[in-house]
C-alpha cells in the first residue's frame, strides 16, 4: 500500500507540472502551428521569374544550332504555359486526396490545395534565348551573371553544351554532356526547367541524327508511373513507401520518447530529493525498496501518459489520411508490452544512479556509457526495418537492454518476424527486469543514504554484492 502511495504522489507530482504538461503537448501544437502558417505563407505566388538565358553551343553546325532552336521553342511562353499547366493539374491531383482529408471542403482547401501547387511549380517565366556563337569566350560571357540579382532580370543562366553531346566520335566513347551556370539565388524550380529543356533538346537532336523520329520514340519509352496499391481484408488501397518507412521510425520515437522522458524524470527527482535530504523524511515512513518502487511506477505512469498521448494522434493521423491498414493492431499489443519492458529496465538503472550521485552532473558522467550503448537501436533502424531476419537483426534481438527497442523496429519492418523470437525477446526482456530490480535495490539501499565521493561502477557492483 504504501508503494502505491509513493507512485501516486511520484506520478502527481510530475504530470501536474506546467513543465510537464508543456513539454509533452508542445510538439503536437507546434506541428499543427507550422502546418497552418506554413499554408497560408505559402499561398502567396512568388514574384515571377523575367530574364534571358545564353547558350554556347559547341556541338553546333555552321548552319545552325538545332538544340539552341528546340531550346527556343521549348522555353517559348506558349510552351512553358502549356507545360505548367499540365504539371498544375499534376498538382492539383496529388493534392486533392490530401485537402480533402484534412478540410473537407470550402475555402480552407482552397488554400491549402494553392500552397501545394504553388510550392511544386510556382510561376510561369518569362525567358528569352541568346544564341551565343559556338567559340565564345566563357569567362566573357559569365561576367553579365553577376551583376544584380535574378529578381533584376538581364541573364540569369549560361548553358554550355559540350562539342560531343549531340555526335560523338566514335561508338564506344560516352556522348558529352552540358553545363548550366545560374546566377546566383535563381529559384531552383526555373534552373530545372531550363536543365529540363536543354536535355530534352539534346535527346531530340542525337535521335535525329540517328536517322529517327523522336515523337515516336517518346512514344516507346514513356511509361506512366503506376499506381501502387495493397492488399487489404477491406479491399485494395493505395500504399504509400514513404510511410512504410516511417512506420519502424514512429515506433522507436515513440518508444524512445516515452521511456527517457519518466526516465528522466525519476533520475531528476531522485537526485533532488537526496541533495535536498527530502529522502530521509520520506525513508521514515517507507522502506528504500518501497520507496524505490513506488518512484518507478509512479514515472512509469508518466511515461505510459506520453506514449498515450503520442500514439492516440499518430493513430488519428492515420486515420484521417486513410492509412491505418499500415499498422498491425496485435504490434500496439507488443509495443506497450516492449514499453514496460524498457521502462522498468532505464528506470531500475536511474533509480540507482539517482540514489548514488547528488547532482546531475555526477549522474551524467555514470550514465554516459550506457547510453551510448542504448542508442544502438536508433542508429541501426534503417538496416533493422529494410531487414527485419537479419543476422544483425535477431543477434540483437536477445541482448538484454536493447530488444525492447530493436522489436520495435522489426515489428513494423518490411517482413512478418517468427512468433517465437518475439515471445524470446519477451521472456529475455522480463528476466532482464527481474535482474534490474534486483540490483537497483541494493543499490538504492545504500546509496539513498551515502554522501560524499560519487562512486564508479567498481563501487556499484561492491554495494549490490554487498547489500
Amino acid at each position: 500500500m504504501k508503494t502505491f502511495q509513493v507512485a501516486r504522489r511520484e506520478f502527481a507530482s510530475t504530470v501536474m507540472t506546467a513543465g510537464f504538461l508543456v513539454g509533452v503537448l508542445l510538439m503536437p501544437v507546434m506541428m499543427f502551428v507550422a502546418i497552418a502558417a506554413a499554408s497560408v505563407l505559402m499561398s502567396e505566388k512568388p514574384p515571377k521569374v523575367e530574364g534571358s538565358v545564353a547558350i554556347i553551343d559547341r556541338a553546333a553546325s555552321p548552319d545552325a544550332s538545332p538544340v539552341i532552336a528546340d531550346v527556343k521553342a521549348r522555353l517559348s511562353p506558349e510552351s512553358l504555359a502549356a507545360e505548367y499547366q499540365r504539371d498544375s493539374e499534376q498538382a492539383m491531383e496529388a493534392a486533392k486526396k490530401v485537402t480533402e482529408a484534412v478540410a473537407p471542403g470550402g475555402a480552407q482547401q482552397e488554400m491549402i490545395k494553392n500552397a501545394a501547387i504553388a510550392a511544386a511549380i510556382g510561376q510561369v517565366p518569362k525567358l528569352t534565348i541568346e544564341a551565343l556563337p559556338k567559340d565564345a569566350d566563357f569567362d566573357r560571357e559569365r561576367e553579365p551573371l553577376l551583376q544584380g540579382t535574378a529578381k533584376d532580370g538581364g541573364r540569369l543562366a549560361l548553358v554550355v553544351v559540350a562539342p560531343d553531346a549531340v555526335s560523338r566520335p566514335s561508338p564506344d566513347q560516352p556522348f558529352g554532356n552540358f553545363e548550366i551556370l545560374a546566377k546566383h539565388k535563381l529559384d531552383d524550380r526555373v534552373q530545372r526547367v531550363i536543365s529540363g529543356a536543354v536535355r530534352d533538346s539534346i535527346e531530340d537532336a542525337r535521335v535525329r541524327a540517328a536517322g529517327l523520329d523522336p515523337a515516336q520514340i517518346r512514344a516507346l519509352t514513356d511509361v506512366p508511373r503506376p499506381i501502387v496499391k495493397t492488399a487489404t481484408a477491406e479491399g485494395d488501397k493505395t500504399g504509400s513507401a514513404a510511410a512504410q518507412i516511417l512506420v519502424p521510425f514512429a515506433f522507436m520515437i515513440l518508444l524512445m520518447a516515452s521511456v527517457f522522458t519518466g526516465g528522466q524524470y525519476l533520475l531528476t527527482t531522485t537526485v533532488e530529493e537526496k541533495a535536498s535530504r527530502v529522502m530521509e523524511v520520506l525513508l521514515s515512513a517507507v522502506s528504500p525498496v518501497q520507496l524505490m518502487a513506488g518512484k518507478i511506477i509512479g514515472q512509469m505512469g508518466a511515461g505510459l501518459l506520453v506514449l498515450a498521448i503520442y500514439l492516440t494522434l499518430g493513430l488519428s493521423g492515420l486515420a484521417i489520411f486513410n492509412r491505418l491498414f499500415l499498422i498491425d493492431p496485435i504490434n500496439i499489443v507488443f509495443l506497450v508490452l516492449f514499453f514496460f519492458i524498457a521502462f522498468f529496465l532505464i528506470g531500475s538503472l536511474f533509480a540507482a544512479v539517482g540514489s548514488a550521485v547528488q547532482d546531475l552532473r555526477e549522474a551524467q558522467t555514470l550514465l554516459g556509457p550506457i547510453m551510448t550503448f542504448l542508442i544502438i537501436p536508433w542508429l541501426l533502424v534503417m538496416p533493422l526495418s529494410r531487414n527485419p531476419n537479419s543476422m544483425l537483426a535477431q543477434v540483437l534481438t536477445f541482448v538484454p537492454g536493447l530488444n525492447p527497442f530493436v522489436m520495435v523496429v522489426r515489428l513494423g519492418g518490411t517482413e512478418p518476424i517468427p512468433l517465437w523470437q518475439t515471445l524470446c525477446a519477451i521472456a529475455i526482456g522480463l528476466a532482464s527486469v527481474l535482474f534490474a530490480v534486483w540490483a537497483a535495490s541494493k543499490v538504492f539501499r545504500i546509496g539513498v543514504l551515502m554522501y560524499g565521493k560519487p562512486p564508479n561502477f567498481r563501487t556499484l557492483v561492491k554495494w549490490i554484492r554487498m547489500a
